[in-house]
């Protein structure tokens, strides 16, 4: 139902986040998307250096009524708050 929406939302993380993650030394190794009562979400499985298990973060990106923002505005949102997270750790 929400396919060009996830689409653009993959489309937008996908070309900024992996160049951000890179200046940590990390890596994006996977983007999937999941639904359940609440909505859409998003989980990012991320490769940190040192780490042996993936780093995985999750969002609720279309909320079950429906989508609140644009997809690239969720992808960017989603994007910085993934890269502010790893600053902090």
């Amino acid at each position: 139902m929400y396919q060009q929406y996830i689409e653009e939302f993959r489309s937008e993380v996908a070309d900024s986040l992996p160049s951000e993650l890179a200046q940590h030394g990390a890596t994006l190794t996977a983007l999937s998307f999941f639904d359940n009562e609440d909505g859409v979400w998003v989980a990012a499985k991320v490769e940190l250096p040192g780490q042996q298990e993936p780093w995985t973060r999750s969002r609720l990106i279309i909320p079950e009524q429906g989508p609140d923002k644009d997809a690239w505005l969720a992808g960017t949102i989603f994007s910085s708050a993934l890269i502010k997270e790893l600053d902090t750790r």
